[in-house]
């Protein structure tokens, strides 16, 4: 499996390789966000939706309701907060089987609460608190498709650390 780990310094250098990142996203990708409270998962799916033509003000945390739709009529974005869900059946009564079918992108927040229910293709997005601006963003593939996406973004220039580590 590929992965790349890279040091995003300010908000600013979080949004331009959120942004990166989208660019490079297939119409049909799930990607999981991990990091404690606090670190950006929803910062970065902000960031995300505001590359689909989303505006980034309209999209929250679906902490309370779980699972939120956004469609900027260029890309469909599916956002699912992971946290409360309980169970593998609470997973799937929300509709998973249907997202999997569906042309968007599939965006779960605590996402390793369910990661053995997601399909084969994905990408793991892990985030680790670096400092009040920084953050550590680690992208794996699980997947030809989501291998594509980590090779192009292993070439993202940006000032700071960058790994590009391959486990295969």
């Amino acid at each position: 499996m590929q992965c790349v780990k890279v040091l995003l310094q300010s908000e600013k250098q979080t949004c331009l390789w959120a942004r990166t990142l989208a660019s490079y996203l297939p119409q049909r990708m799930w990607i999981a966000l991990i990091g404690p409270l606090g670190a950006g998962k929803t910062r970065i799916v902000q960031h995300l939706a505001a590359a689909a033509g989303i505006p980034p003000h309209a999209v929250t945390s679906p902490t309370f309701v779980l699972c939120q739709t956004y469609d900027s009529g260029l890309q469909r974005i599916i956002h699912v907060d992971a946290y409360r869900i309980g169970s593998h059946d609470e997973w799937w009564e929300l509709g998973a089987a249907e997202w999997e079918e569906q042309s968007a992108w599939v965006l779960v927040e605590w996402a390793d609460r369910v990661l053995d229910c997601f399909p084969d293709d994905y990408l793991l997005l892990e985030l680790e608190i670096a400092g009040p601006t920084e953050r550590w963003v680690r992208l794996e593939a699980h997947g030809a498709q989501a291998a594509e996406v980590v090779e192009r973004m292993a070439d993202w220039p940006i000032s700071g650390r960058t790994d590009v580590v391959s486990t295969e």
